[in-house]
């Protein structure tokens, strides 16, 4: 299987090339003036005498640490005169653009694996990867540096932006549930019409289903992304930055506005409309309209006692 990004070989890097990165990135703030260097990233737990790595904390036991550079957050009280420690307000994305800078090698070669099934009328963008048991229908476009990973179902008329990365087993672009009663008790599906687009930049993670739309299109948004398991009906309008970290599922009609956090597990109820920069939290249930810059949170579990105790007072 051919991965659009591994970890190149042979890395050496020193504490004043990431120092440098990070004054690139407006992501440094100052250092202990000790400089080192690291050929390999670790964790907390498994670090090395040639590691980098970074702490979220806002003070650790540094000496238990192997590692020869640190990323810390501003205000990290605990000091080394052997370890190069690199201040920054935020440590988490600072590793992150050290690492995709120094370790990771990005696959730009134009791959389609023989094993995938693509139909001769679609138009493929350059720099493809392609997996295998890819099934690709007809009349579909993808733009540039497009990556689909193994067993990804893509039915006619899907059209696919530059950038975009969807992950093993998803399915995009077939009918939703739009089964109606007839009048003798029996069902007749809604005619899905419509089409899937997947706008510039969008990662979409594993075993995600995407509907078609029925008589206008789903869409997801420029720079959103989809964990895995996440399902998405039919005219769903996602849009652009938003987060769906895993198994949410989006009912038909619902306009999502942009830059929207969607928790794990969370359900959007159908034809409502989810303002800009909300917060959906884990497993929530929203049924109604929501307000731009809205929180919304869902009630956590607890122990059996304690919820009859809390139901017999709201009844009350």
């Amino acid at each position: 299987m051919r991965s659009r990004a591994k970890l190149k070989p042979n890395v050496e890097v020193s504490s004043s090339e990431i120092i440098e990165l990070l004054k690139e990135e407006q992501l440094y703030l100052n250092d202990n003036a000790v400089h080192n260097m690291a050929t390999n990233i670790s964790g907390l737990e498994n670090s090395n005498e040639n590691s980098l790595s970074w702490i979220g904390y806002s003070s650790y036991e540094i000496e238990k640490l192997k590692s020869t550079i640190l990323i810390v957050k501003e205000g990290f009280k605990n000091t080394s005169s052997s370890k190069s420690i690199i201040f920054t307000p935020d440590p988490r994305l600072a590793i992150t653009f050290v690492i995709n800078h120094f370790f990771m090698e990005i696959e730009t070669q134009e791959h389609i694996s023989p094993l995938a099934t693509i139909d001769k009328s679609v138009k493929l963008g350059k720099g493809c990867i392609i997996g295998e048991y890819v099934v690709i229908g007809e009349d579909c476009t993808l733009g540039d540096n497009v990556t689909i990973y193994p067993n990804v179902t893509i039915y006619p008329n899907t059209l696919i932006g530059n950038n975009v990365i969807i992950h093993s087993g998803t399915r995009m672009g077939h009918e939703g549930f739009g089964h109606i009663s007839k009048l003798d008790g029996s069902y007749i599906q809604f005619p899905h019409l419509g089409r899937v687009i997947i706008e510039d930049d969008v990662e979409i993670g594993a075993n995600c289903a995407i509907d078609r739309g029925a008589l206008s299109d789903t869409i997801i948004g420029k720079d959103t992304k989809l964990g895995n398991d996440c399902v998405i009906t039919h005219n769903v309008q996602l849009g652009k930055g938003c987060l769906l970290p895993g198994k949410a599922g989006i009912a038909g009609g619902t306009e999502v506005e942009d830059n929207v956090y969607i928790g794990p597990g969370a359900i959007i109820g159908g034809n409502i409309t989810i303002g800009s920069e909300s917060v959906i939290g884990m497993t929530g249930l929203v049924r109604k309209d929501v307000k731009p810059k809205s929180t919304m949170v869902s009630i956590e579990s607890f122990e059996k006692r304690a919820y009859i105790k809390a139901m017999r007072k709201l009844r009350n």
